[in-house]
């Protein structure tokens, strides 16, 4: 078989899994709920989040849903700069605001999974909803989010976006999109594989029964390990809406260095990846390393032609996420990302296996 063969085929696998992602978009998930009641408990794990703190809680605080059935409780881990002072100005206006002090490695719990499991000792929610301090949510997140909770609705997941006003924030914005599209289509399939630690929520009995943090193999994406370990139990549905009144936006990386240790934790933590996602991963990293091969044994047109028919199929896929986010606006920067994600698909399992240890906040693991 020549390589030319073998680069249409890998061509053929990668528009049929497009294909399969898209059909996976359109599939109706969960029925909403008109008016949900459960008291929600909202987590945010903070160390030295001084910088953007204010405007995430800000942003928490004012919510369409009733003061009465939310909290928000801040895990603070170690910080030493501003960050506890900030809070302490928002318990003083909003009464349903507490900080808790994160005690060192308690349990043998490390990072923010640490944080985040002594945050849920004490919550008084039925559901548990996360994000991170350097987020901004939209005044209906919390009801939306209640709203999933139907009968056996164990996790609901969400979709976040990056603040982009400039190329190397904008191409970061639509790999989040495609990521976390891919994320809600596959869970649409019946084949929820994760989701994002900044917008996940599970009812906390799920939670328990699956022995928590504390029970789990540690991650450095904690977040993945609760959601496999709820799904796995099959006793709980689970759903990940593309809704822009559930989306939250994040803050992107703002340096090469901080990127590319992103991308680090982020790859080892998806070693423990089920096998349809190492699939989906190997099949990415053949159609995008094949065409440069062909490129360098001379064959322009036949690696450009390839190249061109997996623009299409990443833009049609983006597009069908950006609508339903209401966010099309992001695919101005859609020539960028490309170039980015044909750089870091390659190289990233160079990062995980030859990195050494992932660096988050100041810590190493």
């Amino acid at each position: 078989m020549t390589f030319e063969v073998f680069l249409y085929i890998v061509l053929g696998s990668y528009v049929t899994m497009v294909c399969i992602l898209l059909y996976g978009l359109t599939r109706k998930q969960i029925t909403s709920l008109e008016k949900p009641s459960s008291f929600i408990s909202i987590i945010i794990a903070a160390r030295n989040e001084e910088g953007v703190i204010a405007k995430c809680l800000e942003s928490v605080a004012n919510q369409t849903y009733p003061l009465s059935k939310y909290e928000i409780i801040v895990a603070d881990d170690g910080s030493i700069d501003n960050t506890e002072v900030i809070c302490q100005s928002f318990i003083n206006r909003y009464a349903h605001i507490k900080v808790i002090k994160v005690l060192e490695k308690k349990d043998s719990l490390r990072g923010k999974a640490n944080a985040l499991a002594q945050g849920i000792d004490h919550a008084k929610g039925d559901i548990i909803l996360i994000t991170d301090a350097d987020c901004t949510v939209p005044p209906t997140w919390v009801e939306e989010t209640a709203k999933r909770y139907s009968d056996n609705v164990g996790l609901v997941g969400g979709c976040t976006l990056q603040k982009a006003s400039k190329p190397f924030e904008g191409m970061q914005s639509l790999d989040w999109a495609f990521l976390l599209g891919l994320a809600s289509s596959v869970a649409g399939l019946g084949k929820p594989l994760g989701s994002i630690g900044n917008n996940l929520s599970f009812r906390k009995t799920a939670y328990d029964e699956c022995g928590g943090y504390r029970n789990l193999k540690f991650s450095v994406t904690e977040d993945y390990t609760v959601v496999q370990a709820i799904v796995g139990s099959q006793k709980w549905k689970y759903c990940y809406p593309l809704e822009p009144k559930h989306l939250v936006e994040s803050q992107a990386c703002q340096d090469l260095k901080t990127l590319i240790r992103q991308k680090h934790r982020w790859g080892k933590g998806g070693l423990d990846m089920k096998i349809s996602g190492f699939l989906i991963m190997v099949i990415g990293f053949l159609m995008h390393l094949s065409p440069i091969i062909m490129l360098y044994w001379g064959d322009v047109v036949v690696a450009s032609s390839v190249m061109m028919v997996k623009f299409v199929f990443d833009y049609i896929f983006l597009y069908q996420v950006l609508r339903r986010l209401q966010r099309t606006d992001e695919l101005k920067w859609f020539y960028w990302f490309e170039v980015y994600y044909i750089i870091y698909v390659i190289l990233l399992p160079f990062v995980v296996f030859f990195g050494g240890k992932v660096k988050w906040k100041g810590r190493e693991f």
